[in-house]
């Protein structure tokens, strides 16, 4: 499965990628993490497209409260949207 998910910023877009980067580790225990796309679409919200995703490993990771602990500061909302190729 495919994911694109919308992120709501708390934090500046580079302060969030800074993080962002700093946990690839963990994402590729989730998704083809050689393939994650990311960017900036305005001030307050940045873009991730995950390929190959895990979804039981994706929704534990972000019921982790470990996770939420470490993106409380930066994220305000994660919208995420499973993607199917035309």
């Amino acid at each position: 499965m495919d994911v694109h998910v919308i992120v709501k910023l708390k934090s500046s877009y580079q302060d969030w990628h800074n993080l962002f980067l700093k946990d690839a580790d963990n994402r590729s225990n989730i998704c083809d993490e050689s393939r994650t796309l990311v960017g900036q679409v305005n001030e307050s919200t940045a873009v991730i497209t995950l390929f190959e995703v895990n979804k039981a490993a994706m929704e534990g990771m972000m019921t982790d409260p470990e996770f939420k602990r470490m993106t409380a500061d930066y994220v305000d909302e994660h919208i995420v949207y499973s993607l199917t190729p035309l």
